[in-house]
């Protein structure tokens, strides 16, 4: 029996009705994608979101974004980098994998590929390749063309690039501390006064992390930016309150060593430049954030809300993307500034550990 696509009906009820088909051609295909003012090729892309039925059917949690990926002829997807883990399928024909590893690929092959690493395809002429492209968690690499989570090489600078570097060799250092241990443990699974005593020692440093926007919001001088903090600020606000009222917070914890480090992240948004804040912010807050998130959203499965992710899975999924907030900016300063964000990146991984050591010392106390 032939299969009936479905390009023209609203998938809103559609989806919980039966079976629907979606022809690859009704899935609108993009071929470019302007990245900081220069054009790269994607040979045929086609995110499954840009089609109404789908883009209904996969569910919002987690946030899974799937896409059809086509090179032929000798077209290349030149290395690039994507903030999220990416997961592709070939599906059809074969490809060569270049970037940090280089290898021929064949159907059924399988590629994963960390955040941050170096990757892209290239075909031979007369060769073909047909792929499926997954994520899991945020948006889509290409959903929005006009807003593209991807880093190709070029668009980068040394300086940059080494900034980068440090900041993911601290960013894993940073998962093997105490409070990952003990969520990697199941304490906080089975015993629930600690984990009780885990959101109330959480709760202190949600709260600086909201005066840490406020005070940044307030005192910054570029337009641009201003645009930018302004809608991190909106997307971040009141998650305080979201933890306490979930998890029915009424116990004030007081530990001196976390309100002095956590006020350290509050003062630096009065003292340092806005390089320097983006890094403290966005490269080593929400990191942290992101992989915070993604670790604690498998221990509080519960509460269930009743307007959307809890506050666990909502870290877990926005903090990726908040992740790249600030980087053109970056992309245009002078090189003789990166060794102070250097320096800067270092004490603010620093102070974020200090963080997460006091919350597990909180939690572990007699």
């Amino acid at each position: 029996m032939a299969s009936h696509a479905l390009p023209s009906k609203s998938c809103a009820g559609l989806c919980d009705d039966g079976v629907i088909t979606v022809m690859r051609s009704d899935i609108r295909a993009i071929t470019t994608v302007e990245v900081d003012g220069e054009v790269h090729d994607l040979g045929e892309h086609r995110d499954f979101r840009r089609n109404e039925a789908l883009a209904s059917f996969i569910p919002e949690q987690g946030r899974t974004s799937l896409a059809w990926v086509r090179l032929r002829d000798g077209e290349t997807l030149a290395p690039h980098q994507h903030p999220t883990k990416s997961m592709i399928l070939v599906c059809k024909g074969s490809v060569r994998l270049v970037g940090d590893v280089q290898q021929d690929l064949a159907e059924g092959d399988i590629v994963c590929v960390p955040p941050g690493r170096l990757h892209g395809f290239a075909t031979s002429v007369g060769e073909e390749f047909h792929g499926l492209s997954v994520q899991f968690e945020g948006s889509g690499l290409y959903e929005d063309e006009h807003a593209a989570r991807v880093r190709f090489t070029e668009t980068e600078t040394g300086s940059l690039a080494e900034l980068d570097e440090l900041n993911e060799e601290l960013l894993q250092r940073h998962t093997r501390n105490s409070l990952f241990n003990l969520f990697a443990s199941g304490r906080l699974q089975s015993e629930p006064e600690l984990r009780n005593r885990f959101v109330d020692a959480l709760y202190v440093w949600s709260g600086y992390f909201q005066r840490m926007l406020y005070a940044r919001q307030a005192l910054v001088g570029d337009p641009h930016l201003e645009k930018l903090y302004a809608q991190h600020l909106r997307e971040e606000f009141g998650h305080d309150e979201m933890l306490r009222k979930e998890h029915d917070i009424t116990r004030r914890v007081y530990d001196p060593i976390l309100e002095a480090t956590s006020s350290w992240f509050v003062n630096q948004m009065h003292r340092a430049d806005e390089a320097a804040k983006i890094v403290i912010v966005h490269m080593v807050v929400e990191s942290s954030g992101h992989v915070f998130g993604e670790a604690t959203e498998k221990i509080f499965k519960s509460p269930q809300v009743d307007d959307g992710a809890s506050y666990f899975e909502l870290h877990a999924e926005v903090d990726d993307d908040h992740r790249g907030i600030g980087r053109d900016f970056l992309r245009g300063i002078s090189a003789t500034e990166f060794p102070h964000l250097m320096t800067v990146c270092k004490e603010a991984w620093d102070q974020m550990d200090l963080v997460h050591e006091r919350i597990a010392a909180h939690i572990l106390a007699d």
